[in-house]
């Protein structure tokens, strides 16, 4: 683990002295400076974790080292001692981001050492929380240029159903100019009935859990569009549900060939009234009377004469060139 670095300037040596042998004692790297401009000189020569300053120093006063030091390193934490300062140098510090004010006499040492380990564990977590934001910036960067190249729609949309990000396939998907669907929400592009599948389905992703589903969206022109949404839940730092990402996929030609199937199936059903189901091994036909039966059974009220048709006819006597009519094909 990194030893932590505190720089003490106090142009009062006993203080500075008391200060520094009690913080290296408690395991830290201490820098000691009597003036302001020395103190700026260990500060940018050093990696300085906590700047503890007086006010009234000679050369340059606290208030102009706390303002070089605010201006260079915002994120450093500072602390004033100072055994007497008028109320507006007090503000000023402040003002300047001192995270804490003690003045002199300094009765408890241990009450500077919890002001640090304070102040220190809020540098660490800025810090984290700095980091975590470069992370998911860089993520979202990268996810950006996925999504921006991949065929399919690709969609995210807030807790309350307002669109967050569209990638270009989705905007050529339902006519749209890119970007203008930003900050819209989803009611206004789906019909009614849709809407309601997207709440209910909402519920589900509350919990965690991913759905697909299909719905009308309408596009720029006002006509529906058939999708299929496969959606997953979004969680914040806090895991509480934020969102939800979903790929979107024009199904209406799917939708135009899987009604027109059923109008196929529903039209032979009506055709085919009078079908019979055949063994395909003995034959036998299913009665519904009389359940399966030999075919000649089933076949015993017809009677069956030979003839020959006319096709057949001039393919065995094309020497004969018979043109028969209709009379003579019921001779034969």
């Amino acid at each position: 683990m990194r030893q932590e670095t505190i720089l003490i300037i106090d142009d009062e040596s006993s203080i500075r002295e008391s200060l520094a042998s009690f913080l290296t004692d408690e395991g830290y790297r201490v820098l000691k400076a009597g003036d302001g401009k020395t103190g700026l000189y260990f500060f940018f020569s050093n990696r300085v974790d906590v700047v503890i300053t007086d006010l009234k120093m000679p050369e340059k006063t606290g208030i102009q080292v706390m303002e070089e030091i605010s201006t260079q390193s915002p994120e450093t934490p500072m602390i004033v001692i100072s055994g007497y300062g008028e109320k507006k140098d007090i503000i000023a510090a402040l003002r300047m981001g001192a995270k804490d004010y003690i003045t002199k006499p300094i009765e408890d040492l241990d009450m500077i050492h919890h002001v640090i380990r304070k102040v220190l564990e809020n540098k660490y977590l800025v810090e984290e929380n700095q980091r975590y934001r470069d992370r998911l910036e860089k993520s979202e960067t990268q996810y950006r240029t996925i999504t921006e190249q991949i065929v399919e729609g690709v969609l995210t949309a807030d807790e309350n159903e307002v669109l967050t990000f569209a990638n270009p396939a989705f905007y050529k998907m339902l006519g749209y100019p890119k970007d203008s669907l930003l900050n819209q929400n989803i009611r206004k592009l789906t019909t009614p009935e849709s809407f309601e599948i997207i709440k209910k389905q909402t519920l589900i992703r509350r919990q965690g859990k991913s759905s697909r589903y299909e719905i009308q969206m309408i596009n720029h022109s006002g006509n529906p569009v058939h999708t299929e949404l496969a959606c997953s839940p979004l969680f914040d730092e806090k895991n509480q549900y934020s969102g939800a990402i979903a790929v979107v996929r024009d199904i209406s030609r799917q939708i135009e060939l899987r009604e027109n199937y059923r109008r196929f199936m529903k039209e032979q059903v009506r055709q085919s009234g009078d079908i019979k189901i055949i063994c395909a091994n003995c034959k036998s036909v299913r009665d519904d009377r009389k359940g399966w039966i030999p075919i000649e059974e089933f076949l015993d009220d017809i009677t069956f004469s030979h003839g020959i048709c006319p096709a057949c006819s001039s393919k065995l006597y094309p020497h004969l060139n018979i043109s028969l009519t209709e009379e003579d094909e019921a001779d034969f």
